[in-house]
């Protein structure tokens, strides 16, 4: 039995040593294993909508924009630190690119913003850091190519388009002005840097 208590111990205190490295490695990791592609938010005002009602509109529409394997699911994201408050986001998934969409009230308004997001392989993530050559060495051997950009801006493109559809449904059946040219236009990152 004493046997038995020392390996449990022994082991035991190994096993949580070894978690806690993964959770601390994952915490870093994590924070810089995406890069985000393009952006978009507008404010409509004098406007209040519900925002699970809005989610269940675009998951609707979002489905029915024929894109085949896309994951669609609520997730819940910290505002800020550990012990921050959490938001709710309606996120979008398609191979490697990551869609989360935000709606909330705000003031007297209904706030609406998205971020689609590039999901980097862990080899490119542990290549970058290596000193001195890693961003060269990540660039050349995980390059940003013709297809990368365009498969992200169609999906981009998509995705826009049925929050756009959502807004207009529901600012239309509600009598406020629609979006303007300029308020409906994503803003891109640069993509080819890094």
């Amino acid at each position: 039995m004493n046997e038995f208590l020392f390996y449990l111990t022994r082991y035991g205190t190994y096993l949580i040593q070894g978690l806690v490295a993964f959770l601390i490695l994952k915490s870093i990791f994590s924070a810089t294993f995406k890069s985000h592609h393009s952006k978009w938010n507008t404010l409509i005002d004098n406007f209040n909508f519900s925002t699970q009602e809005f989610y269940k509109l675009l998951k609707e529409e979002l489905q029915n924009q024929g894109i085949k394997r896309i994951e669609i699911e609520q997730v819940s994201l910290k505002e800020g630190n550990a012990f921050s408050s959490r938001r709710s986001y309606l996120r979008a998934t398609w191979k490697e690119y990551q869609y989360d969409i935000c709606a909330a009230p705000f003031g007297k308004g209904f706030f609406i913003s998205w971020w689609l997001l590039y999901k980097n392989s862990i080899g490119q993530l542990i290549i970058s850091k290596i000193p001195f050559v890693g961003g060269w060495l990540a660039r050349k051997l995980y390059p940003v190519t013709y297809y990368k950009i365009d498969t992200a801006s169609m999906f981009m493109t998509y995705a826009q388009a049925a929050v756009l559809k959502v807004i207009d449904d529901i600012t239309k059946s509600q009598g406020v002005k629609a979006l303007s040219e300029q308020e409906r236009k994503p803003t891109l990152q640069d993509i080819f840097k890094r």
